[in-house]
């Protein structure tokens, strides 16, 4: 069965196991770092949010599902445990006095998103571009986010200066972050939100003085980088310049930086991570980032005795 023979089968059967009223829609959906998917939405009279159901995946992992059936019964079961009863006035949308509370930022990678990126506000930011969002409570299960557009810049007559400015203040508001030992996470044993960092001879003996840096929930994480001063008081606490492996859109992982010559094994572990733990649409950067407790500046990091390069920026 081909692709396209899929997608019409699927959309056809799933017309014919809901209720006559639902109205079911393909529609190719841009993604991060220039990916395109096709998203199956349910529509219903009760509600006009709906969650968005990737058929890219399930065609490419049939051999998960013993029949074409139980994909149909994954889906809608999917849809059943994300549907909302709730509906979404985006009338308040064109008044920026009444969106400004829920706007936020993220990060996503510069070079793979440059067409997406003429269409919309960004700062460039190392090898990282920073692009604005609506983040909306939906419902106890989830949020709903809006990618921030030019179009809207000009209904609400602001700049991406003045959304940076908003946003430098509201994210962290909005998602706080949520630093762990790797080890913690692992051991499934959590800290509050402190920055809970070990005394630096404990950190150098420990089996893993690896962390996590992400918010709450979990939702484009990495932008954490940004926040103001958080790097700086990591440091601060580490007693220690920092590496930043950026794990995925949604989280990064930090290490002290007092042994540099390990900077070629974590530049390949990002690699790694990319090639074979990501998602396409995850991808944040193929670099390591370098943090100076000193400078407090940011900076890519090419080489082992680069660590410091000409392209840092001061932390947000």
């Amino acid at each position: 069965m081909t692709y396209e023979e899929f997608k019409n089968e699927i959309c056809q059967r799933i017309r014919q196991l809901l209720a006559p009223d639902a109205f079911v829609q393909l529609q190719q959906i841009p993604k991060n770092n220039g990916l395109v998917l096709d998203g199956l939405t349910i529509s219903t009279s009760q509600s006009n949010i709906s969650p968005t159901i990737f058929l890219n995946y399930y065609y490419e992992r049939q051999d998960v599902f013993p029949d074409f059936e139980a994909i149909c019964r994954d889906i809608l079961l999917t849809y059943e445990h994300n549907k909302t009863t709730e509906s979404l006035d985006l009338d308040f949308f064109t008044d920026y006095d009444l969106v400004k509370d829920f706007l936020a930022y993220r990060v996503i990678n510069y070079d793979k998103n440059k067409d997406l990126l003429s269409t919309i506000p960004h700062i460039k930011y190392l090898d990282l571009a920073i692009v604005f969002y609506c983040l909306l409570k939906i419902s106890d299960r989830g949020n709903a986010t809006i990618l921030i557009h030019n179009s809207h810049l000009k209904l609400w007559h602001v700049t991406a200066d003045d959304l940076m400015r908003l946003t430098s203040h509201s994210t962290p508001l909005l998602l706080p972050y949520d630093f762990r030992n790797v080890s913690l996470i692992l051991s499934d044993t959590f800290d509050d939100n402190s920055l809970s960092v070990p005394d630096p001879a404990y950190a150098a003996d420990s089996f893993c003085p690896m962390y996590i840096l992400t918010n709450f929930h979990k939702l484009y994480g990495a932008s954490c980088i940004l926040y103001p001063n958080l790097l700086a008081n990591i440091s601060q606490k580490m007693n220690s310049d920092l590496f930043i492996l950026p794990s995925s859109i949604h989280e990064v992982i930090i290490l002290p930086a007092a042994n540099r010559i390990h900077y070629t094994e974590f530049a390949n572990m990002v690699a790694e991570i990319n090639q074979k733990e990501l998602a396409a649409d995850e991808v944040l950067s193929m670099h390591v980032y370098f943090y100076s407790k000193s400078k407090q500046t940011l900076s890519i990091c090419s080489t082992v005795n680069d660590t410091s390069s000409d392209n840092s920026q001061n932390s947000i």
